[in-house]
């Protein structure tokens, strides 16, 4: 893969498939590496006739060219995906394609950190040490009502309103974009998905085939789980695997980035709460007390046979 000046190494890998029962494919993806990292942008498009394959490459396009020209921050992701809410949103109505829309996740590696920006039901996946774990919160009705303790969540997975999306780009002349970010160690994966694949395999699964081959054989391995299962929806999958992660620690943003978790700087849902999932320890408390008070009995029965 080859790399930007003066960037660090990344590892990229993507695919797309329309599914097994979708005319086209209303996905899009897209990434360019800079000096600084790289931007990744995936987007989900909505509106069938309406139009959402061109609602997904607006965001896509207009997302890459404001964030590879300036030094990230929270802000301008933010910005970036505003502007291409505005630009899809006048697009739909001067072209009467009522309904267009689409969602989108960007990432922006900035070593030693990564920025995340979402509206939608796309999500970002951290893969780390062997665990897979959801950094996104899914903009739709079901996702708001598993937060809410309305539903659980393995109701909210069937559920006949699993496809509404409460909030997308193009949709509404404003939108609400959640924000985080995370320090970055070495051989973090970032996964970057549509609902096509996380709505159809579990992080389960996700996780095994990353723990399994190369990475740049992942997507297309997990597209082809997806399809096996039916794949009623278009797929996307994105991975990113930072190689090293050295870099300017003494950004503006940084001091909100200091910790080893997740912080969300911004969430709709006003839910901030993200925890990267720990190994489980090898033994129990209970089994290792247990086995002190075994080897202190074994060895006083030996000490007293003598």
């Amino acid at each position: 893969m080859p790399e930007a000046a003066g960037a660090p190494p990344l590892v990229v890998a993507a695919a797309s498939d329309p599914g097994q029962k979708r005319e086209r494919n209303e996905d899009a993806y897209g990434y360019q590496l800079t000096p600084f990292g790289g931007v990744f942008v995936v987007a989900d498009g909505m509106g069938g006739h309406a139009r959402g394959d061109l609602a997904a490459k607006i965001a896509v396009d207009t997302v890459l060219e404001r964030l590879t020209q300036e030094a990230p921050s929270p802000a301008l992701v933010a910005d970036a995906l505003e502007e291409a809410n505005r630009t899809i949103f006048a697009v739909a109505k001067e072209g009467r394609h009522e309904g267009m829309g689409t969602t989108a996740t960007a990432l922006v590696i900035d070593f030693p950190f990564a920025l995340v920006g979402h509206v939608g039901d796309s999500r970002a996946y951290l893969y780390r040490g062997g665990l897979l774990v959801q950094l996104t919160q899914d903009h739709s009705w079901v996702a708001e009502r598993v937060r809410q303790g309305l539903l659980r969540p393995e109701e909210a997975r069937d559920h006949r309103f699993k496809n509404v999306i409460t909030n997308a780009l193009g949709t509404f002349p404003q939108v609400e974009v959640d924000l985080l970010g995370l320090r970055l160690r070495p051989g973090d994966v970032l996964l970057l998905s549509t609902d096509g694949l996380h709505g159809v395999i579990g992080e389960e699964a996700i996780a095994r085939i990353l723990s399994e081959g190369p990475l740049e054989e992942a997507p297309q391995r997990l597209i082809e789980l997806a399809n096996a299962w039916g794949g009623p929806d278009n797929i996307t999958a994105m991975l990113v695997r930072a190689e090293r992660v050295e870099g300017d620690e003494k950004k503006p943003y940084a001091l909100l980035l200091s910790g080893e978790q997740p912080v969300y700087i911004r969430a709709r849902s006003g839910d901030t709460a993200v925890a990267l999932p720990q190994r489980p320890p090898r033994y129990r408390a209970s089994e290792i007390v247990l086995l002190v008070l075994w080897i202190l009995l074994l060895a006083y029965v030996l000490l007293h046979q003598r």
